[in-house]
């Protein structure tokens, strides 16, 4: 019966390695898992474990696809090319900048949706080169995201099924989640340094008063991080409360919630896999340096092979200490700009930015630069 559950994980990674976007690939996933329940593998504890993570995901493109219908977008971009003043270094800072704070407060798959159609304005406004920008923005938000609990869904996985604290995650996290997104905004930046150089076309900073739509936007984005960063310091996992704040926003907008299907069956399918392996977690001690930079290594090299989603179960599974698990984290977050499909952020990037968007295949040296930086600050905090 081993055998079988082995062939039928293997069987789902593999369809997502080759396939991380294919509906097709999504359902063979979720076959797999029904099998695996139809001989015997438990289905309640991947239901337990999906629930928090799809609504998590779903309240973040929610909130930002709220944002981007309200205008913001157009006011965003006019304001950012205003503050450069004509600088593209200038503004390729403050664009990495802004995107790093939306990692924090949406996740890195909402920050990404709401900075390309900031991009894209700034193209027809300001006449910007697209290609530094979009890599710069996909970079910072997949690396910042490992600074913060709410700031991508691997971590509410690691998070969950370690029994980790949110705090804890916090403390840990944060330094070495923001060197990841110096080093990799900042190599975006030298490869593309001539591209940069050159001045662009300053706009105006719109003065006129917010909308209705943009008001009530920046207030659910107000709320959604108020309550994002409130829940750890109170001991609470911030999935929920975010989730629940922008319900609310979007019920006084009278609005659906964005729902990702594709990626709720895929990683629940896979959970279900994975499950029925029953595998166990290694020993509890914590490595030293040279075995975290490996488990942050090895688990990155694996995440852009399979996508970072359904790597954190496996990988979460087979860790129980706390300190490989950050490691895993920043592997799961960093190392998964290696490939194209490695991040859900990266394949929204891409998707939204239209076959004019840059490659974003040049990524690997930069992410393993930026893996083994994180990891070894995490290992020298205290």
């Amino acid at each position: 019966m081993l055998i079988a559950h082995v062939i039928l994980a293997a069987l789902a990674l593999g369809l997502l390695a080759v396939r991380p976007r294919s509906a097709a690939a999504a359902l063979g996933v979720v076959a797999a898992g029904a099998v695996d329940v139809g001989l015997g593998a438990p289905l309640a504890p991947a239901l337990a474990q999906i629930a928090p993570l799809v609504a998590f995901l779903a309240a973040a493109l929610s909130l930002a696809a709220l944002v981007e219908r309200s205008g913001l977008a157009e006011r965003a971009a006019a304001a950012l090319a205003a503050w450069a003043r004509g600088n593209g270094l200038a503004l390729y800072g403050l664009v990495c900048a802004v995107c790093a704070v939306l990692t924090a407060i949406v996740s890195l798959d909402g920050a990404v949706v709401l900075m390309v159609p900031v991009l894209m304005a700034l193209r027809r406004r300001a006449g910007i080169e697209l290609a530094p920008f979009l890599l710069g923005v996909v970079a910072v938000a997949n690396a910042a995201s490992v600074a913060v609990p709410q700031g991508n869904p691997t971590n509410l996985v690691v998070i969950d099924r370690l029994g980790l604290s949110s705090a804890g995650f916090l403390a840990h996290m944060l330094i070495p989640g923001i060197a990841a997104a110096l080093i990799c905004g900042g190599g975006v930046a030298l490869a593309h340094r001539r591209t940069l150089a050159r001045p662009y076309h300053s706009t105006a900073d719109p003065h006129a008063r917010l909308t209705r739509a943009e008001g009530h936007a920046v207030a659910a984005l107000a709320g959604a991080a108020l309550v994002a960063w409130l829940a750890p310091l109170a001991g609470v996992a911030p999935w929920w409360p975010f989730a629940g704040a922008v319900a609310l926003a979007l019920a006084l907008r009278r609005e659906w919630p964005v729902v990702p299907w594709r990626i709720a069956a895929q990683v629940g399918g896979l959970l279900v896999a994975v499950g029925a392996l029953s595998l166990h977690p290694s020993a509890s001690a914590t490595p030293g340096l040279i075995g975290l930079v490996a488990v942050a290594v090895g688990v990155g090299a694996a995440a852009a092979l399979a996508n970072n989603l359904p790597v954190s179960v496996s990988a979460a599974t087979l860790l129980g200490a706390a300190q490989p698990a950050y490691a895993a984290s920043i592997g799961l977050a960093v190392g998964s700009l290696a490939t194209p499909h490695g991040s859900v952020a990266t394949l929204i990037a891409t998707d939204l930015a239209g076959a004019r968007g840059p490659s974003v295949r040049a990524f690997a040296p930069l992410a393993l630069g930026a893996v083994a930086l994180a990891t070894v600050l995490l290992w020298a905090m205290p």
